[in-house]
């Protein structure tokens, strides 16, 4: 049990990285460490896919609440904690931490993501129900 928690508490952090990664890929290279990809959002297939077969094989009995904590805890860390360090101790303008164009990044992503996420998880609970009749 407690090495599921500790994975768990891992992929949380993975996935809270790829979205703050997600910004340094779509916002305008004329930014340092930035590339301007306009079809950024095609990244979060993959990354909440891996994380939806993640939570469904190690979590077959909570998948809700499991959902919510590792998914839920990603999107605050990587999409509001961190902005918000780089706000309160980096120097960065309110606007550039939350701002409409990094909001709008980060919705898109998300938005994206859970929506493969929900498909994944459909796609394995009927798998799951075809091998069990």
């Amino acid at each position: 049990m407690l090495s599921r928690n500790i994975s768990s508490v891992l992929v949380s952090l993975a996935l809270a990285t790829a979205i703050h990664l997600d910004w340094h890929v779509a916002r305008p290279t004329s930014h340092h460490l930035s590339l301007g990809l306009p079809w950024q959002w095609l990244l979060a297939i993959p990354v909440f896919g891996l994380v939806a077969w993640y939570v469904a094989r190690a979590w077959p009995n909570s998948v809700p609440s499991a959902s919510v904590g590792i998914v839920g805890g990603a999107i605050l860390l990587g999409g509001v904690i961190e902005p918000a360090w780089e706000y309160f101790l980096g120097d960065a303008t309110f606007e550039w931490a939350f701002g409409r164009q990094r909001t709008t990044i980060l919705v898109t992503f998300v938005g994206m993501g859970l929506v493969a996420y929900v498909a994944v998880l459909a796609l394995m609970q009927r798998r799951r129900g075809r091998s069990s009749t």
